[in-house]
């Protein structure tokens, strides 16, 4: 150990004449742990509620939509071949998706229907518990109109027949078999899914769908998917990507995200301006010492590196135990979920955590080079002492 790094030592310990500045180091150092703790758990939270959000969105949605101009179309299975053929698709199926309103009986409420198979849907199946032959209903949507599985309910279509009395909507029971449950508040309050089939054996719509659902192989290029796609189907139908309908939520996620970090980097910041401080006291208290360092030989670079090395310990320690119950803090959330949200508030009812290497180092890295950059004054002080005047007083 040189000498520089034997006194930055000597001078962050406590000394009975002055006991403050070892008290403002210690605080210095709390400040950067709870900073960076704080930041690393935050930012761990956000990130995963964008990955579980993205996951989720695109377990439930396909990745990208082929609708018609003319709203319902004939089902076409030469073109589904077709689009299936792309090796950038994983698989594609038909879809009838309506407004509806569905009846227990007691309780009523309104629901998007989806015409679908559910055997041909993916990673859709994995959202459902029971069977898949009849309807399935959204898990909150079952509490809201107080079904259980093998209950009938009344589905009113907004489309039917002209009578002489008027519109009459078309109307028919269906047995519940099945419980959607995604783990999204909106979804599981809104969404019914049913055979497709039975709904052409059940209404005019024979053989009418109105969506082509694609799922790809990477849901992240669906964007350059669709534009493609919509080249080739030409003017009669438009596509849309999972990327596009979401893109205003997502981006206030990020806004969130980077809002939260700057405002979480400032706690470090008002650590590192009490390091600027403790520093500077401490030359002023030490300005003896360092004028005979100096009447020794020490040159004005040896004076500085004393006091960043000072901030380097700090900082190093501060950072590393910070790293170390941030990244505990985290696992725990993550492992055991002791925090619940409310779902009617949030899309999910527990806060995901994702711990990403590259969100420690960012933190770690931009709090150590805070603490070098608030120790750049007080070294430059320390270097600029007059030793001749310091010594003759």
């Amino acid at each position: 150990m040189n000498f520089e790094s034997f006194l930055a030592i000597k001078y962050i310990r406590s000394n009975k004449s002055n006991k403050l500045i070892s008290f403002s180091s210690l605080m210095s150092i709390i400040g950067i742990i709870l900073g960076v703790a704080a930041l690393i758990v935050v930012m761990g939270v956000m990130n995963g509620f964008d990955n579980e959000l993205e996951r989720k969105i695109m377990g439930v949605n396909p990745h990208v939509f082929v609708k018609s101009f003319s709203g319902v179309f004939d089902y076409n299975k030469s073109m589904i071949n077709n689009i299936e053929s792309n090796k950038e698709v994983k698989y594609v199926y038909p879809l009838l998706t309506t407004q509806c309103i569905v009846s227990s009986g007691k309780f009523s409420s309104g629901a998007v229907l989806n015409g679908i198979d559910l055997n041909k849907s993916g990673e859709l199946k994995h959202y459902i518990i029971g069977n898949t032959d009849g309807v399935v209903v959204g898990s909150e949507l079952m509490k809201i109109l107080g079904l259980k599985t093998t209950d009938k309910i009344r589905i009113i279509l907004p489309f039917g027949k002209t009578t002489p009395m008027g519109f009459a909507p078309l109307s028919f029971k269906e047995t519940v078999t099945g419980i959607f449950k995604s783990g999204m508040y909106d979804y599981d309050t809104t969404f019914i899914y049913i055979p497709i089939k039975d709904i052409w054996n059940k209404t005019e719509m024979k053989n009418k769908i109105n969506t082509i659902a694609i799922i790809l192989n990477d849901p992240y290029k669906a964007k350059d998917f669709s534009n493609k796609l919509s080249k080739q189907l030409g003017f009669n139908f438009y596509v849309s990507n999972w990327i596009d309908l979401n893109s205003n939520f997502f981006s206030a996620l990020k806004l969130e995200k980077f809002a939260l970090f700057i405002i979480l980097m400032l706690v470090i910041l008002v650590a590192a301006f009490n390091i600027t401080s403790s520093l500077t006291m401490l030359v002023m208290e030490k300005v003896k010492d360092v004028a005979v360092l100096m009447a020794f030989g020490a040159t004005e670079k040896n004076i500085k590196n004393i006091f960043i090395k000072q901030a380097v310990i700090i900082g190093s320690i501060g950072v590393l135990i910070g790293d170390i119950l941030g990244v505990t803090l985290s696992f725990l959330l993550k492992k055991y979920q002791f925090i619940q949200l409310p779902k009617d508030v949030y899309y999910i009812n527990t806060i995901p955590v994702d711990i990403n290497p590259t969100y420690i180092a960012v933190i770690s890295v931009s709090a150590f080079i805070l603490v070098i950059l608030a120790s750049i004054y007080p070294s430059k002080k320390a270097s600029k002492i007059d030793i001749v005047e310091v010594l003759r007083s």
